[in-house]
């Protein structure tokens, strides 16, 4: 039993509480008491009062999008935590880790679903496992001119129940004008949703994942589990989304991760065939002994070899070399070696495969083990001839469930700030991939801190990465603010500066409020230039004696900074 005090404490808050902030209470308690059960190794959690949802849609002429947008807008001013995809881009995989679904998908010509819905419809359709855990809504868009009236919203609601999920709020089928039934039937779904313990208390969510093992560089294993571009038709450049499944793996936004990659099988082949030497034959490299098939493809830097090492495969095999970088297959037809003798001596000339390190773009709490990265192919030309980067030509050639191992590269500096803070983040081409950890990390929490992209890159049409997830965060006002720069498909073509210089006061308001200024992106379009547009925009306010110290003082504080590469 309670002392009198305490139990008079508790009686005037109950009775001067309202629905709603008793079942924050009865949530807040409940956590506290399984956070008092949770062993220390395991994962740090901070209990979420907040009812998490997940808003998917399918849509053929946009009307699903629309109103799953406005169910998402609604959502989270009634301060639940909400996901919103469109179900051509949901990883069907994810039924299983929902607790909360809530379907808006419309049906087209003799009851079939929308194109971008199929693979999820006809997914429900295949599984066999139940969906017990999950909680579900589903609201149908059709014409009721047409005989089988909202009949893909019919199927999905049917089949989610015979799968076991448990369904929240009725079936709802919307004729042609939908738009106030459709909202009066989300808002009595958020109402049941609140008043739901299991939608709210027992809710937790992620925050420090603690390795299992303490090592330098752990590493991870991983399988492709999705590769797609990012840019439209008619682009020159090759951008991918990569998903990697994994594991729990212990990383927080702003991480990166590093991968070695391996060399073309066919160079690999071509090298063995010149040397006439057989895969399995093994060499001693690093006090170990490895095969040389698999020293060539995984272990050894083959390609553009340093001007260093052409000079010491020179004296080593006594011929005259310009001073240049080639590859070891041109380098061993051009300057053949004497004898198989010198093959263990140009091993060990070698260097080591070094890895390439890529920022992750996905959240721990928002992506549960599972690693995303954006990967630009990257061109360049040695001796007039166009080469393409070792690892971004990896990743383009990966076939799908193909294992990769990697690690992860801490970065203290470039981390998100409190909940409440807000957060400007102005990015070029792939430096876009923080800032989507970011903004899925702080959406997916319920973070109330102010979110301002500015996002630049070439071509609107075919090079707007991440569009339909950065409108949508900006449609549901998750994004406070949005600027996007592109040189060709637009009226004005603008750059990062001249949007910041643009909305030089808007930026100023934020800094002043406290805002974290993160930079991500290649150094032409994010280095000094830009530092000294801000400068610019510092000592054009009169607010800043020393506009250089000022600056400074940001970056001391941990409110500037910057990923170039």
């Amino acid at each position: 039993m309670l002392a009198a005090p305490k139990l008079k404490t508790i009686i005037d808050l109950v009775q001067n509480s309202s629905k709603e902030e008793l079942i924050w209470i009865n949530g807040y308690i409940a956590g506290i008491i399984r956070q008092d059960a949770i062993p220390e190794q395991s994962a740090e959690t901070i209990v979420n009062t907040k009812p998490k949802l997940t808003i998917v849609y399918g849509t053929e002429t946009g009307n699903a999008k629309q109103l799953a947008t406005q169910f998402a807008t609604v959502a989270k001013q009634k301060k639940c935590l909400v996901k919103l995809v469109g179900l051509e881009q949901y990883a069907v995989k994810d039924l299983e880790k929902e607790a909360i679904l809530i379907v808006v998908i419309s049906t087209q010509g003799d009851g079939e679903p929308p194109t971008a819905a199929v693979p999820f419809y006809e997914y429900l359709h295949q599984i066999t496992f139940q969906l017990n855990h999950l909680q579900y809504a589903v609201l149908g868009l059709g014409d009721s001119s047409y005989p089988l009236f909202c009949k893909t919203g019919e199927d999905v609601d049917a089949q989610l129940n015979k799968l076991g999920a448990k369904r929240i709020h009725e079936l709802l089928k919307c004729d042609v004008e939908y738009e106030l039934e459709a909202n009066a039937w989300f808002h009595t779904l958020i109402e049941k949703l609140h008043s739901i313990p299991s939608a709210t208390s027992n809710h937790t969510l992620p925050v420090q994942v603690v390795s299992s093992t303490k090592t330098a560089k752990q590493t991870y294993q991983g399988l492709i589990e999705k590769k797609f571009l990012l840019n439209d038709h008619g682009s020159h450049q090759q951008t991918y989304h990569i998903e990697i499944s994994t594991s729990v793996v212990d990383y927080h936004p702003g991480d990166s991760v590093g991968i070695y990659p391996e060399n073309r099988a066919d160079v690999v082949d071509a090298i063995l065939h010149l040397l006439q030497l057989h895969p399995e034959k093994k060499f001693l490299w690093k006090e170990e002994e490895h095969r040389i098939a698999t020293l060539l493809r995984k272990k050894l830097n083959i390609l553009n070899i340093s001007e260093k090492i052409i000079k010491k495969y020179a004296a080593l095999t006594e011929q005259e070399i310009p001073e240049t970088r080639m590859d070891l297959l041109d380098l061993l037809k051009i300057y053949p070696l004497k004898n198989h003798t010198q093959i263990a001596d140009v091993l060990a000339l070698l260097s080591a495969q070094s890895p390439r390190l890529y920022t992750i773009a996905s959240s721990p709490v928002a992506n549960e083990n599972t690693i995303h990265l954006t990967v630009h192919l990257e061109k360049f030309y040695i001796n007039e001839k166009e080469r393409n980067g070792l690892c971004s030509s990896y990743f383009a050639q990966i076939p799908l469930q193909t294992e990769l191992t990697f690690f992860v590269q801490k970065n203290k500096r470039f981390k998100l700030p409190k909940d409440e803070v807000p957060v400007i983040m102005i990015a070029h081409g792939t430096g876009i991939a923080p800032f989507r950890s970011f903004l899925s990390h702080r959406d997916c929490v319920g973070a109330e801190g102010k979110n301002w992209l500015l996002f630049e890159e070439e071509n609107f049409t075919t090079d707007f990465l991440y569009q339909t997830e950065i409108q949508d965060w900006y449609a549901t006002g998750h994004l406070h603010q949005l600027d996007v720069c592109f040189q060709q498909n637009i009226n004005k073509p603008t750059t990062l500066i001249e949007q910041l210089q643009q909305k030089a006061e808007s930026f100023l308001e934020w800094v002043e409020e406290g805002a974290y200024v993160f930079v991500s992106g290649e150094k032409d379009f994010t280095g000094a230039k830009l530092d000294e547009a801000i400068i610019n925009i510092l000592s054009a306010s009169g607010k800043y004696p020393n506009v250089i110290e000022a600056l400074q003082q940001l970056k001391n504080e941990g409110r500037f900074v910057k990923e170039v590469y």
